[in-house]
Parts: C-alpha cells; structure tokens; sequence
C-alpha cells in the first residue's frame, strides 16, 4: 500500500470511502472513538429548537454554559474555558506562557506534538514501553522536572491516552505537579466519561494542573466541535485572550447547557461500553493473532503477533474488501507498522469486525453470534387509518407472486374486527386477511397481542390467540413489558419459518408519550432488524408536514430504521407532487418509495372501527330498486366486516345508523357483535332504537338479524355472572328470540361450518363468544356439522340470530337470501349469483395496484435480494 494512503487521523470518512469505492455512509468506521450509542435523544429537539436564533451571534461569554456547568458539575463559572473542539485548545496551550519545555508522553495524540512544534519549543518525550503496558513512567517524568527545575515546563498527557487507553495515576500526578510548582500539568480527558469509575482530575485542578474536556467523543457530535479547558482563572484568562471571540457556536452552546441534566446517559455509556468491551475482546483474544492491551477507554490497541502483518496494507485491505475503517497507527511515535488501533462499537458492528479478521486471517468462520436476520419490510404510519394493513396486505401478495414464502406480523394490535384460527386462537382480521395475501393459514404468532376495547378504559387483552383478562391502561403498560418475550418468540419462529416477513406498526410512529414502552413500531422494527417504509395518508391533507414531524421526533436509531416514504391515497396528477418530494427528500435525506393512488371499491375486510366509525362505509346514494340494508352502529360494536360481502351485491344497499334518526324504513336489520353486550343493550334501550326495532317487528316488513351479540340482544336476557365485559350483572333482552344467555369463563373459539335448515345452503364462518345461550322456545336457524344449533328464529320467522361471523360469506346463501328478502318486497328474484365474495381476484387487484405505483426494485434492493 502506498503511503500516501495512511489516512493521519480517525474518522476521515470520505478518504476511507473513495479507497473502497462506496459512498460514506457504506462505511462501518472502527478508526474514531465515539460513542456507540450516538447522541441523546435530546439533541435533535434543541438543535431545532434554537435554529432560529442563528440569526443572532452568541453570547460571547456562553453565560447559560458557564451557569450550566457550574450547577451540575460544580466547575467556577471564571475557571472554564470553550473552544471549537479540544483540538483548538490543545494548539492554544503552547502559547499562554514562554514555556522553556514540553514534555509529552509518546505515543500519544499526534496534535500534541504537532502544537508544541509549531511555537518551536523543545520537546523531552517520555516513551512509553510495551513491556510495561504502557504505563506512564511516573519517576522518568519526575526526573525531568527535577534536572528542570528553574525552567517553566508544559507537561501534556492523555487521561487515558490515546491510542493505548491507558489511565494515569491521579495521587502520583497530583503528587508531582505539587512538587514542581514551575510545571505547567495539561491533563486531556477527552475520553473519561466512557472509563468506568471516577478517575477525572476536574475536581482536583490546582494553579498548575488543568484539565482539557472534549464533549466531542461522548456525545457522539464530532461536527460539531464542543472543547472546555477547566484551569485557573489566571489561566482561563490568558486562554481566552488568544483565542478569537465566538470559538463555540450557539449550538455548541446549547449543548453544553443542555448536558448537564442527562448525567444518566453518562452511566448508561460507561454501563454499555464496559459489557461491550468484555465480549469484543474474549472473541479477538480467540482469533489468537494480537497481541491485546489493557485499555481503560473505548478504544483497543492491537499489535500482529505475526511481524509479517503490514498495519498499512491490514488497512488497505480491510476497506477495500469489508469496507471497514480501522486507525492504521504507523503515525503514532513509538508505535511500528504493525500496530491498529480500534473503537468499541455495539455488538452487530462489533461481529462484523470479528468477521471479517476470520477470513482475512483465514481461520476457521466462527459461528455468529449474532443471527442473521431473515429479510423483513415494516410498514409504519405517520398516524392511524394511513393504510398501513392494505399496504402490508399488498406487499405480502406481491412477495407471494413473486415467489418468496412470506408471513405478516403485527405484534400488537387494537381492533373489535376479529378472526379465529384453524386452530381455535383468535387474531386481528386484518391479519387473517394478510395470511391470505400470502397463501398461508393464519395463526396467532402473526398477531401475538390482540386489544379488543370493553369499554372507555378497559381492553380484553388477546396473548398467542387466547383471552388473558381485562386491562385498563395502566396495567396493560405493566404487563406489555413481559408479553414482549412472547412477541418476540413468536416473530423468531415466523422469521425461522418464512424467507421473509412483512411487519405492520400500529398507530402513529410519533406517538412521543408511548414511545418508552413501544413494543410495537421502532421497538418492534429494531428487533426485526427490518427496513422501514413510512405511510402517509395525502387524502387527509398535510402528508408532507405529516412525514417531516414524524421524522424529527425519532431517535438517531430510529431514524436509521427508516429506508423511506410512501404517499397512499393519492387522486389527481402524480406531477403535482414534485416540489413538496423535492423537500420531504431534501429535508430527511430519505426517499420516495412510491405514490399508491386512492384505491376505492377493494372488496376487502376493513382492518377495525376507524373507518366504520367515520360513515364512510355507510352507502347513502338513492335506493333505487335495491334492497335497504341498516347496521346498528352501537358503542361496542365489534366485526362489523360481517357485512362486507352483502357491499358487493349490485341490488344492495348498507346503510350504518348511529342514532335512532337514521334507521329509516329499511327492509333488513342487523344488530352486529358487541364487545360489551349489555352496555350496547342498555344504548339500544336508552336511545330510543330498542323501540323503533320492536315497533318494525309488530309491522312485520322488516327482517330483524342479530349476529353474536346482536344475537344475545335479541334474545330475553343477558346475564355477566362473572364481569367478564362489565360489572352491570345482567339485562333484559328485546325478548325477540326465545333464548338466554349466559357469559361464561371460557371464550368459544373456533372456526365452523353448518346449513341454513331453510334453504339448505352451506354457511361458514367463524365464532367468538363468551356466551352460553339456551332456547327456551326457539326454532333452530342453522346447525353445524354435528347437528349443534348455530342460531335460532324469533318469535316470527322475520327475526332471528346466529354466533357464526361471516354467515353471509358464501355466495348461493347470500343470494337466497336476498332472493327472499326481493320476493316480500314485491320484486322479482334474481336467483343467479350476481357477485362473488373472492378474496383471491381482489387481493391479485391490490398487488397489481400497488406494484405498479412503487419501485419494487429499490425496494428490493434496500432488503438485500437484488
């Protein structure tokens, strides 16, 4: 390797880069000594916050720093010192007095020299010894002072040291610069806050020892350049009047302010930091080909065992053929070209390093640890109702076609539209559907936590597909934190299963408030190691704005999660667009992945209530010569999707009625699944629909139909012995049907198939139900398979119930059905099929749709299969 490629300091990225042949970011850098955590959270926010005061200059005395500083660390407001990185102090130091020496320890930082020897004072270096670890020679360096002793002497060291990491002794150094009373002690504690324990000299500074402190390394903010010399006043003042005004920017500024208050970023650093180191170095200590010294900081020294092994070309190659940056140390005094030196990263990065030292040493490919991730796309949304679970839908069919065994997975997911597995567990509808998408049988490992809201504060808590009890929020956010172990089992054996999974968030990524608990969208995402595409819903307006502030509330590792964006619900001219892409790509350096128009008339189960509740499922164009279908829309209402397949039908329309007004004169009634049945019961009675619903049987041109709950309201009573969705006990029913019910301990789950006694057809569908119902008096509907009644007729045979969710699923029962209903009316039966409830042709649609409105290829590309 040609010299001129030793690239001097740690970080260069773009000269690593252009020896690679790959842009920056590509770059996994082992050669600079951040903090591997990245910055707080808190950086992003206050930069923000205090971009508009860029307009003024700073405080030239950064009087809110010197306050800081003096309340959380106890430093003297007059005793401190700000400079553009500590670098700019270290080539300011040489200059406050006419020093007749230097003294510096080697190898050391290399601008330690570099600033001596520009003022063109003599240098006495003190060598450090590989024999002796190397330690400081602390009677070496009390020997010079003392053949010095009239002289004014600067003695800079490196608390620890870089590159060997090694820490000074405080009590001897203490002891020495008290001695020599005509030394001048500088003390570089650029990268103490990673060293475990208290070692810093800051609070033990005396008129001839002071210490440099660079917020730099620990806050992972290199760009921006953050110094402090804590000395003297005498001495900060001498500083300071060599240094131009302003040497710290306002945002520098604002840092140092802020710092203060997140001391527990500091214990978690030295906390990580030291488990990290641990691993990193039993595992270089097994390749048995460094020499490896002890290291107090966030750095290892490394020497060849092998003399034969070049630092320079070690370097060369690693960038070339890993594109990993290590700190080639051929420039450090003292140290020969088979020295490298190397950051502590977190344990990914840290076994990519590992990795790479296997093959090019050619030992035997040590088993990861760390498993490789199976490719996986997580859809987030900048809020609810975006079009988060169609998009997953699709994404899983268009995998699907294109060969790839995929699974769905939401971890945790709130929504009355439920579904129940081959296998008795009970998930989210929109999670059945998108096994569907995928050609798969669901189970409950693709929706491990279901939510199913009783009421204003409580939720029925679903775990691995079966009912755990009921929770209110608080309690919830207790439990969640274990239940995540299961969530996590269950997306490990999908991952383990599937060539790929595509993930679906819940909510609004931008929830800040939920965000320490999130088990769900970034939490869920980081786990996954997936790639990220957000959602945004321009049909609402604002998607732009939406994108912009969902990414500034994100942490640094949520926003490198995230791959890009896509627009859902576009109408109009996709050119119309460009200048708001133009600053969305601008503004959050992320991509467009795709524009997905607005999709209408999809013939899909709806994902939950959101947009049930928002009316636009309710069809209120003119009857014409169709049938006049009304849904109850009560408080709790659950799986309405009952109705999606009677949508379809061109002689149909479905109507949703919030209020007693609304119902109109329709010629079908349907009370939908509840749940919290006897609150809903109660609702009826109480906002006058109970009445009208009696009133329409005594006329006698209405059919009354209850599905699950709606069933059980319709029957004679309702009893909650055990507080199962309420505490209210028990209630009344309309007393239509001859049955009662009784809400049991155990939830019925199952999927199921039967016949409508009347016609003979078949029905399938589903039941979910804590009720127990006995006839009384009552004339079966429906029976199963094993002859078990699934429903039965009123007290006329114009109203009656069944438990089974999707009754009206199959085709030939739907059409007699609404043959029959045509017939009362006076109209002629259509008899044939007139539409088919196929899943399969509407979901090929979707896929086709949203292929061909995003770039499947970057897409591709980002999950590493083309």
């Amino acid at each position: 390797m040609k010299s001129e490629n030793i690239i001097s300091h740690g970080g260069n990225l773009l000269k690593m880069a252009t020896i690679a042949g790959v842009n920056p970011s590509g770059i996994l850098d082992f050669s600079s000594n951040l903090n591997p955590l990245g910055f707080p959270d808190w950086v992003r926010p206050l930069i923000n916050s205090r971009i508009s005061d860029l307009i003024h200059y700073p405080d030239p005395n950064y009087t809110g720093a010197r306050i800081s500083l003096e309340k959380y660390w106890n430093i003297p407001k007059d005793e401190i010192v700000f400079g553009n990185g500590a670098s700019e102090l270290i080539h300011i130091l040489p200059k406050i007095k006419k020093f007749d020496l230097a003294v510096i320890a080697q190898p050391s930082y290399i601008d330690y020299q570099k600033s001596i020897e520009l003022t063109g004072l003599q240098i006495q270096e003190i060598h450090l010894q590989k024999e002796s670890n190397f330690e400081l020679n602390y009677e070496e360096l009390a020997e010079i002072l003392k053949k010095n002793l009239g002289k004014q002497i600067l003695v800079l060291l490196g608390h620890p040291n870089n590159p060997t990491g090694k820490l000074l002794d405080r009590k001897k150094i203490l002891n020495i610069s008290s001695e020599y009373k005509n030394s001048f002690f500088v003390i570089d504690e650029s990268f103490i806050d990673f060293c475990p324990g208290d070692f810093s000299f800051r609070n033990y500074r005396s008129e001839n020892l002071s210490v440099l402190w660079s917020l730099t390394k620990i806050l992972a903010l290199p760009g921006l350049r953050i110094g402090l010399l804590l000395a003297d006043p005498k001495i900060a003042s001498k500083v300071s009047e060599i240094l131009p005004t302003w040497s710290l920017n306002s945002l520098s500024a604002a840092i140092i302010e802020k710092f203060g208050e997140d001391q527990g970023f500091l214990f978690k650093t030295k906390e990580k930091i030291t488990e990290w180191k641990n691993g990193f170095k039993k595992e270089l200590e097994d390749l048995g080909v460094f020499q490896i010294y002890n290291t107090n900081a966030n750095f290892i020294l490394l020497e060849f065992l092998d003399q034969k092994y070049n630092s320079s070309e070690f370097e060369y190659l690693l960038l070339k053929d890993f594109k990993i940056g290590i700190r080639n140390c051929k420039n450090f005094k003292g140290l020969e070209n088979n020295y490298i030196r190397i950051a502590v990263k977190t344990p990914e990065e840290n076994e990519k390093l590992i990795q790479s030292f296997h093959s090019v040493f050619k030992k035997d490919p040590k088993p990861s640890k760390i498993k490789r991730a199976k490719p996986a796309l997580m859809l987030q949304g900048t809020a609810s109702n975006v079009g988060k679970s169609i998009l997953t839908t699709a994404f899983c069919r268009i995998f699907t076609q294109d060969g790839f065994k995929v699974a769905p997975f939401k971890s945790q997911n709130m929504a009355l539209n439920s579904f129940v597995t081959y296998e008795g567990a009970e998930i989210g509808r929109a999670q059945a559907l998108q096994a569907q998408a995928c050609k798969i049988r669901a189970d409950y490992r693709m929706n491990p936590i279901l939510l199913k809201p009783s009421s204003e504060k409580d939720s029925q808590v679903i775990l691995n597909g079966k009912p755990v009890e009921a929770m209110d929020f608080r309690d919830y956010m207790k439990f969640k934190l274990s239940a995540f172990d299961e969530v996590k089992k269950s997306y490990d054996s999908l991952s383990e299963e599937f060539d790929m999974v595509i993930l679906e968030g819940a909510g609004g990524v931008s929830e800040v408030n939920l965000k320490d608990r999130d088990i769900v969208n970034m939490r869920m995402a980081e786990y996954a190691k997936s790639k990220v595409l957000l959602v945004g819903n321009i049909d609402h307006g604002g998607v732009f704005g939406s994108f912009v502030g969902a990414m500034e509330t994100m942490s640094e590792w949520e926003r490198r999660l995230v791959s890009g964006f896509l627009i859902n619900r576009f109408r109009g001219i996709k050119s119309l667009l460009d200048p708001g892409i133009r600053y969305l790509e601008e503004t959050t350096r992320k991509s467009v992945f795709g524009i997905v128009p607005f999709l209408n008339d999809l013939r899909l189960p709806e994902e939950d209530s959101l947009e049930f509740k928002s009316g636009s499922l309710s069809d209120t164009s003119p009857l014409g010569d169709r049938i006049d279908i009304v849904l109850i829309d009560t408080p709790r209402i659950s799986n309405h999707t009952d109705l999606d397949s009677l949508r379809i039908e061109p002689d149909v329309r479905v109507r949703i009625a919030h209020r007693k007004e609304e119902i109109g004169n329709p010629d079908v009634l349907i009370l939908p699944g509840s749940k919290n049945v006897i609150t809903d019961l109660n609702y009826l009675k109480e906002s006058g629909i109970s009445e009208t619903i009696l009133n329409f049987h005594k006329e006698g041109k209405t059919e009354i139909i209850g599905i699950c709950g709606g069933y059980q309201m319709l029957g004679e009573s309702v009893h909650d012995p055990f507080q199962i969705e309420s505490n209210l006990g028990s209630a009344e029913g309309l007393s239509l049907i001859g049955v009662k019910t009784v809400l049991e301990k155990e939830k019925l789950l199952k999927q199921t198939e039967g016949t409508h006694l009347l016609s003979g057809k078949k029905v399938s569908g589903y039941e979910i139900h804590h009720g127990n119902t006995k006839e009384s008096h009552a004339k079966s509907v429906f029976q199963n398979i094993s002859g078990e009644s699934l429903g039965h007729q009123g007290i006329s045979d114009r109203v009656w119930g069944t438990y089974l969710h999707g009754v009206f699923d199959e085709d030939e029962f739907r059409r007699w059905f609404l043959d029959k209903i045509r017939l009362k009316k006076g109209m002629r039966p259509l008899g044939k099929i007139q539409a088919k409830y196929e899943l399969e042709t509407n979901l090929d649609r979707l896929a086709d749709e949203v292929r061909n409105s995003v770039n499947m290829s970057e897409i591709y590309r980002i999950l590493g299969l083309k």
